[in-house]
C-alpha cells in the first residue's frame, strides 16, 4: 500500500514540474548560466568558475553507462537548503532540473534518482550540465565545451624570465639564489624518479586574488607547457597538479616545474651551470694519445637543445678532429653519439644518432672521406656515470670517436 501511495505522489510531483509549479528560475549572479536554481536552496555568493577545465559526465550507452571527459569553461555550484524550510524529494529536485534542461532545447543523456546528465546545443556551443541532489543539498556542474586558449601573461615584476603569470594571479616576493640545487621529478620508462639538478635559482609563488575565481590546475600546466614547449622545451614528468619542464635557452640548459592548486602556483627554475671539462678542446695530438691508450675518447659537442645541430662553439674541436684524420690517413672512426636518460629512450636513441651523423657530415664538409666515418647512436645505454646528478649527466651527453 505504502509503494502505490509514494507512486501517487511522485506521478503528482512529475505533473507539478511540467506546469512550472515548482520549477528553477532562470539563471542569477550566483547560479551556472543556463541553469537557474530551486526556492528555498542557496548557493554561494559566487560559483566556482575556471576559464578551462574538465569534468566527467555519466552518459547511458543502451544497457551501459561511461564516464565522458568534457574540457571547456566550467562552472560549480553547491546549494543548500535554508534552515526551517521543508526539502524536497529527492524526486521533485530532479524532475524540475530535467525538465528545465528539456526547455531550454536540452536532452538527457543518463538519469537515476540522484544523478542527472544534460547536454544542451546551441549552434556550435555545446553546453554539459550535472545535477547531483540529496534532499538538502544540490550541486550543479556546467561546463561549456571549448578548447584550451592560452592565457598566460608575458613575464614582468616577480615573475621567472621566460614565463609570466596567470590572470587574477599575484606573486609573492621571489626566491633567488645564485648557486642552489633542486630535486625535479621525472619519468622513467613506467617509474617515476628524482634526479637533483645545481644552477641559478628562481622560485615563486602566485595566489589567486579571488579564491573562488582562480585557476584550474588543469589550465595552470596548459598555460605553462603551451609556453615552454613552443620555446623548444619538452615535458619529463606531469600528474594532475604537478608538470616539470626541460629546454634549453641560449646554450643554458634549464629545469622547471610548476605545482598548482586551485587558487595556489608554485614556479620553480634552475639554470644549470655549464660543466666546466668541455671548455677547452682536446688537440689532435691528445686524440691520438687517448685512441692509441683506450681505443675510444669522448669529446663534449654542443648542439642544440632537442636537435642534431651542432652550436657555434663546437668548430674548435671539429676543427681537432679534422687534423687528427688528416694527420693520420689511415685511421678509421665510428663516432658514437650518447645521450643522460631523460625523456624516452627510443627518443633519445634516434636524436644520438642524428648528432653523431651531424658530427660525420662536419667532418666530410672539411674534406674527409666519409668512407673512413661511421655514425651510430646509442641513447643512454652506455652512461660513463651516474645520470642522478647535473654533472653526471653532462659527462653521459657526448660523442665518442672510437677506433673502427
Amino acid at each position: 500500500m505504502e509503494t502505490g501511495m509514494n507512486l501517487r505522489i511522485d506521478k503528482i510531483v512529475f505533473l507539478l514540474a511540467i506546469l512550472g509549479l515548482s520549477t528553477t528560475g532562470a539563471a542569477k549572479a550566483a547560479d551556472c548560466p543556463p541553469i537557474g536554481s530551486l526556492p528555498n536552496y542557496i548557493g554561494e555568493p559566487k560559483p566556482t568558475l575556471h576559464n578551462h577545465n574538465t569534468s566527467d559526465f555519466k552518459v547511458k550507452r543502451g544497457e551501459e553507462t561511461e564516464n565522458i571527459s568534457v574540457a571547456g569553461k566550467k562552472c560549480f555550484q553547491a546549494y543548500r537548503l535554508k534552515d526551517d524550510a521543508q526539502a524536497m524529494s529527492d524526486i521533485e529536485i530532479q524532475t524540475n532540473y530535467r525538465e528545465q534542461v528539456k526547455k531550454l532545447g536540452g536532452q538527457i543523456l543518463f538519469a537515476d534518482e540522484h544523478n542527472m546528465t544534460g547536454k544542451i546545443v546551441k549552434g556550435a556551443q555545446e553546453t554539459w550540465v550535472a545535477v547531483y541532489n540529496e534532499e538538502r543539498l544540490i550541486e550543479v556542474t556546467v561546463v561549456d565545451k571549448a578548447a584550451f586558449k592560452p592565457s598566460l601573461l608575458p613575464p614582468s615584476g616577480s615573475d621567472y624570465r621566460l614565463a609570466g603569470r596567470m590572470p587574477k594571479f599575484v606573486a609573492d616576493p621571489p626566491v633567488k639564489r645564485n648557486f642552489d640545487k633542486v630535486a625535479f621529478k621525472i619519468h622513467d620508462g613506467d617509474d617515476t624518479r628524482e634526479v637533483q639538478v645545481a644552477g641559478a635559482r628562481h622560485s615563486v609563488a602566485y595566489r589567486a586574488a579571488n579564491p573562488r575565481e582562480g585557476a584550474s590546475p588543469l589550465e595552470v600546466q596548459e598555460n605553462y607547457k603551451a609556453t615552454f614547449l613552443a620555446a623548444g622545451g619538452q615535458v619529463v614528468f606531469s600528474e594532475p597538479n604537478l608538470i616539470v619542464m626541460r629546454l634549453e635557452d641560449k646554450g643554458q640548459s634549464i629545469w622547471v616545474s610548476v605545482y598548482a592548486e586551485e587558487s595556489l602556483i608554485e614556479l620553480t627554475a634552475i639554470e644549470e651551470k655549464p660543466f666546466q671539462s668541455s671548455v677547452q678542446p682536446p688537440t689532435a695530438s691528445a686524440l691520438k694519445t687517448a685512441l692509441d691508450k683506450d681505443g675510444r675518447v669522448s669529446l663534449y659537442i654542443n648542439f642544440d637543445f632537442n636537435k642534431a645541430a651542432l652550436k657555434p662553439d663546437a668548430a674548435p674541436i671539429i676543427e681537432q678532429v679534422v687534423k687528427l684524420l688528416k694527420d693520420n690517413p689511415a685511421l678509421k672512426l665510428e663516432i658514437g653519439g650518447h645521450t643522460d636518460n631523460i625523456g624516452g629512450r627510443d627518443y633519445n636513441v634516434k636524436l644520438s644518432g642524428s648528432r653523431a651523423g651531424s658530427v660525420v657530415s662536419a667532418l666530410a664538409a672539411q674534406g674527409i672521406d666519409a668512407k673512413r666515418l661511421n655514425a651510430a647512436g646509442y641513447g643512454p645505454d652506455k652512461p660513463v656515470t651516474t645520470n642522478d646528478t647535473d654533472e653526471g649527466r653532462a659527462k653521459n651527453r657526448r660523442v665518442e670517436l672510437v677506433k673502427s
